[in-house]
């Protein structure tokens, strides 16, 4: 065979230099429907430079979106109406993409290819780079995607194959770890999860004070600082440039406010002859690679009313808060083809079916008030007789939107969550008086993890009914004894009462995930 020279591709590895990959990891992210099972780009590091790896190349697919779709963009997404492309960038502006802007966590884990089959896949990449596929958010995805260039050079792993259906990122990333290909795993905390860990550390008084000083004017921030110790000074002023930055980077704060304001923090902070205050995160003891896996199978028994029953659920997808939380983000609530089928009085029926769940409980800091927000799409049996009305005996099926808005609040370590949230509920069904009925009203609860192994979470909600004018109570409250990361017992107990009738639910249960 005559060589073949391409001088526009050797320049091309040239500039690049791939010697080792790193897989990467970005967590979910509740403000894209593209990214809220979290995003997988690969890394490519030239020799000898591991302290310089964000000026390293990264491979990346993404669907092209050209302008805003709105609402139109989740289902073009699902349906694969967008081309997905591969792209190649510098690896600092995928951090400070994910990790600043969106405030995601970033893993990296080192791949064990060689030099050789790590320039193998970098030509390949070349050959692609004007290539398109019909990109889809749940299946042939990033995830996808990146598993096709590594068995592309390691064949023999076969890793597509597992991923026939779904390519949840964070499964992808398990099976390649479980394939003994992780040589090193680096955590590369964001801004925001920084920021949030000077608070701990420093305490929430000298946090708000911080957040003051960084919008205050000049002559402000002076008497502001000055009943402060050094040191405290010190803290506070790292701790006002981060968070005034992290509002720069997402367009909270103009660059006329910003920038005058950024350089004056760091000229007082340079003045304290002291070294930096800040620490660095602690690394979460549990990875995303050692949390459970995204589908379950469930198993629960208990009473009905007094009526003894067998449930059987099943879930595709994802993660919510009862789950054990090791590797996840917590607040953050994804359920994905979520049902189960009950048997009671010698009758089988669909007890619920939610197609779609989605939480972002984003709690309060020192600096900033997120809301909190939710919706849910599904199928669902509610107590009521045929008429519609409350019932002690019947249960008729309805398909229901609900969405949510509030505010939550987290203890500094994230172990204890609550919320307070504005409801609303739309119901559809042959058993309701008009075919259909709304209502609204307050849901508050809690999300609590007392140890390694125990959590639970309490929610009561009161809707107040258009169709009946009347108010509802509704409490659930579960508690979760994790054997392991994919094993789990639960006891549960759901109550509602309206119009002086109630209806109890108990139930005790394992989960499966796998």
């Amino acid at each position: 065979m005559p060589q073949v020279e391409c001088p526009e591709l050797d320049k091309w590895i040239g500039e690049i230099k791939p010697y080792k990959a790193t897989l990467i990891y970005a967590t979910d992210f509740m403000g894209n429907p593209s990214s809220m099972f979290g995003h997988t780009l690969l890394r490519l590091d030239p020799k000898d430079q591991k302290q310089l790896n964000l000026v390293s190349y990264a491979v990346n697919y993404a669907a092209t979106v050209a302008g805003s779709d709105g609402w139109s963009f989740a289902w073009k997404g699902l349906t694969g109406q967008y081309p997905g492309e591969y792209s190649l960038m510098p690896y600092y502006r995928k951090v400070k993409e994910y990790g600043d802007l969106e405030s995601r966590d970033l893993w990296e884990y080192e791949l064990n290819l060689s030099p050789e089959e790590t320039r193998f896949l970098v030509q390949h990449i070349w050959e692609m780079q004007h290539v398109s596929f019909p990109y889809y958010f749940v299946s042939d995805n990033c995830a996808y995607r990146l598993l096709g260039l590594i068995d592309l050079v390691r064949p023999e792993l076969n890793l597509k194959q597992q991923f026939k259906v779904a390519a949840i990122p964070m499964q992808t990333i398990k099976a390649i770890d479980q394939q003994g290909i992780v040589s090193e795993t680096v955590y590369r905390p964001a801004l925001e999860t920084q920021l949030l860990a000077q608070a701990r550390q420093h305490g929430q008084r000298l946090a708000q004070t911080a957040h003051q000083v960084a919008f205050a004017e000049q002559k402000q921030r002076v008497d502001i600082l000055a009943p402060y110790s050094t040191e405290d000074r010190a803290k506070i002023l790292e701790m006002a440039y981060d968070d005034l930055y992290l509002q720069f980077v997402a367009r909270k704060v103009d660059v006329a406010f910003a920038q005058p304001n950024l350089r004056e923090l760091l000229t007082l902070r340079s003045e304290i002859d002291l070294d930096k205050q800040r620490q660095a995160p602690e690394r979460p003891r549990i990875d995303p690679t050692q949390s459970h896996d995204a589908r379950n199978f469930s198993l629960k028994a208990g009473t009905v009313q007094g009526d003894e029953f067998i449930e059987l659920g099943h879930r595709q997808a994802y993660h919510d808060l009862i789950d054990p939380q090791g590797g996840y983000r917590v607040g953050t609530q994804l359920l994905f083809w979520d049902g189960s089928i009950q048997y009671r009085q010698d009758e089988l029926k669909l007890e619920h079916f939610d197609f779609l769940t989605v939480n972002s409980y984003n709690p309060i800091t020192a600096f900033k008030t997120p809301l909190t927000w939710g919706f849910n799409f599904g199928w669902q049996q509610e107590a009521l007789t045929s008429s519609g009305k409350f019932s002690e005996q019947d249960q008729h099926g309805v398909v229901s939107l609900k969405t949510q808005m509030g505010y939550s609040y987290a203890d500094a370590k994230r172990e204890n969550l609550c919320y307070a949230q504005m409801q609303t509920y739309l119901q559809g069904g042959k058993s309701l008086d008009k075919g259909w009925r709304m209502g609204m009203g307050p849901t508050v609860g809690c999300q609590n993890i007392w140890t390694d192994r125990i959590n639970s979470m309490v929610q009561a909600e009161l809707p107040y009914w258009e169709d009946s004018h009347q108010w509802q109570v509704r409490l659930n409250s579960q508690v979760q004894y994790a054997l392991n990361a994919q094993n789990a017992l639960r006891l549960g107990w759901e109550y509602q009462v309206q119009d002086h009738q109630d209806w109890n639910k108990l139930s005790f249960g394992y989960v499966r995930f796998f």
